[in-house]
């Protein structure tokens, strides 16, 4: 009788617990809900100076604003039409009426990324999600965890470092170029050449990042689980939607209380979240831990690593073991940083590696300029592979790169949250009822969009020209008005890679990868442009689709000819 009656009470606990989480669930999603409408409220009242100061387009919705049309598959559209017809610094509506700031003003954005970065914030919502995604790494932490981070981590991103990668660099992008040939039985195919990039870049990160391999780049290799979850994060961010604004109230709950809610959390898309982030972090600490286990018996056991010990986390691990106090890094913040390595150095690279082939396949001079470039190079080289410095200092593939990444930024738009009311000056006054001011006032609580493209293509910096993809415009001295802007950004007077303390810091790290790659493709196929109607869309990345197309998903057919 008392086993019977311990039967039933287990039952009926094993049956109590997912309800009870669901209903602990429902209540933070209410709480959270609560909190927003409140916040939106007060923010829309201190946001009204700000509506009579800004000019910018009347909202397109009452619910969601100008947000459709800011962030839909034309948003590039919409970002080009509010810079011509508003300026520098343009007021969108957000949600219920919020006032959102789109600021391209280069002073302002000096004041915004260099003297005020403290005020002006990433987002908590984002924060917090990539966060729980990645772990404590470089992309989630804020403040004096951030600074002591990148502190540690930049000397690993230096050009000594890096150039000690070109074995691998190297290594990866023939393995794609012996794919790609083996691919084309005759003198040319049409190819897909998207998922090839994608597959490349992580595993150009994965091997030059944190000495391991994930994809042999072989045609029927099976995708690594690390890599499946990698190329499914940004749309399942972007899918959250509203959701994501509910992190931050989650924050404090411990990892393994959310791994256990999991299945029982009534929305898919966070379901599909938190499976994400146990892949990634299972397969992380396994890197790490082989990593810890061989540099305990010894930097030898290094060189046996697909990276040869030159890695990036092989080096921070080493350096990570000498030091001691605040200058050493924990484990679990070692391993997010290699989740977020992946993250940051595939999606971006990859698309603008798309970018920069499907603009070679439309121009065929350029295209033979730069072939020609590259092939006198390889046979001054005795034909071998280019040293770091041989590479990076062909003038026509670098200002090939610096135009590419200048007109098509793979991501336009950087956000930042005002967290105290905030004076932000500005090179061009704004006219208003009142008069010609110099200067903004932004209420705490506002969100900056920072618009990487309007500065790019801001024809009062870089030209009447600014719209043209030329190269040639890097061959040459630049007009006086792009340094006069003094653009924050640390690459080329441009904001693709940012400026700051955020600003990018695999920025020569992504530079490498996009010129050794074109560097082997280039030299070993002519590319054509496909038949396909191939549209770009706006998102977190702008990437490839091709109009009409039944497959779904990003692509970029282009099609290659064996030389």
């Amino acid at each position: 009788m008392g086993t019977t009656s311990f039967n039933i009470l287990s039952a009926q606990r094993d049956r109590s617990l997912p309800a009870l989480i669901f209903l602990l669930s429902l209540a933070c999603l209410c709480l959270g809900a609560s909190k927003l409408v409140y916040s939106l409220v007060y923010q829309r009242i201190k946001q009204v100076p700000l509506c009579r100061t800004v000019p910018g387009p009347h909202s397109d919705s009452v619910f969601t604003g100008n947000l459709g049309r800011m962030f839909g598959p034309r948003g590039g559209e919409f970002h080009e039409y509010i810079h011509k017809t508003y300026g520098d610094v343009v007021r969108i509506t957000g949600l219920v009426g919020e006032s959102l700031l789109v600021v391209s003003d280069t002073r302002a954005l000096n004041s915004i990324l260099m003297k005020e970065q403290e005020v002006f914030e990433e987002q908590e919502w984002y924060t917090e999600t990539l966060r729980h995604i990645f772990g404590p790494g470089l992309l989630s932490a804020t403040g004096s965890t951030h600074r002591r981070q990148r502190k540690i981590l930049g000397p690993v991103f230096s050009t000594k470092h890096i150039s000690a990668m070109m074995p691998v660099f190297h290594r990866v992008a023939r393995q794609l170029t012996n794919t790609l040939r083996a691919q084309i039985p005759n003198d040319a195919q049409e190819i897909e050449m998207l998922n090839w990039l994608r597959r490349s870049a992580l595993e150009l990160v994965a091997q030059a990042g944190l000495g391991y391999t994930f994809d042999s780049l072989n045609p029927d290799a099976k995708k690594h689980a690390f890599s499946s979850a990698i190329q499914e994060f940004v749309p399942t961010i972007v899918g959250l939607g509203l959701l994501g604004l509910l992190f931050p109230l989650i924050s404090r709950w411990p990892p393994r209380i959310l791994r256990l809610a999991a299945p029982f959390v009534p929305f898919p898309i966070v379901r599909n979240a938190i499976r994400i982030t146990n892949v990634l972090h299972t397969h992380a600490k396994g890197v790490f831990d082989v990593k810890k286990a061989a540099l305990e018996r010894g930097d030898d056991e290094f060189t046996g690593e697909v990276g040869e010990g030159r890695d990036i986390i092989s080096i921070v691990m080493r350096e990570n073991a000498k030091a001691d106090g605040a200058d050493q890094l924990p484990d679990d913040e070692i391993i997010a940083q290699m989740s977020t390595l992946l993250f940051a150095g595939t999606d971006t690279t990859s698309t603008a590696l798309a970018r920069a082939l499907y603009l070679l396949s439309q121009h065929q001079d350029i295209q033979d300029k730069l072939r020609q470039e590259l092939n006198d190079a390889h046979a001054a080289a005795g034909g071998t592979d280019l040293s770091y410095d041989a590479l990076v200092d062909l003038p026509y593939l670098d200002a090939l790169c610096r135009e590419t990444l200048r007109l098509y930024p793979p991501t336009s738009l950087i956000t930042r949250t005002c967290v105290a009311d905030k004076s932000v000056p500005l090179t061009k006054p704004l006219t208003t009822s009142q008069g010609t001011v110099s200067s903004v006032v932004v209420p705490s609580g506002t969100t900056i969009l920072i618009s990487i493209i309007g500065v790019n293509r801001d024809p009062c910096i870089w030209g009447a020209d600014v719209d043209e993809w030329k190269p040639e415009r890097w061959l040459n001295a630049l007009p006086e008005s792009v340094g006069e802007a003094h653009v924050p950004g640390v690459y080329s007077n441009m904001m693709t890679f940012l400026g700051g303390g955020r600003s990018c810091i695999g920025f020569r790290f992504s530079q490498l990868e996009m010129k050794v790659v074109i560097y082997h493709l280039i030299r070993s196929f002519r590319l054509s442009p496909s038949r396909a109607d191939i549209v770009w869309r706006f998102g977190g990345t702008t990437t490839p689709w091709v109009e009409g197309s039944s497959a779904g998903g990003p692509q970029m057919p282009i099609i290659l000819e064996r030389l």
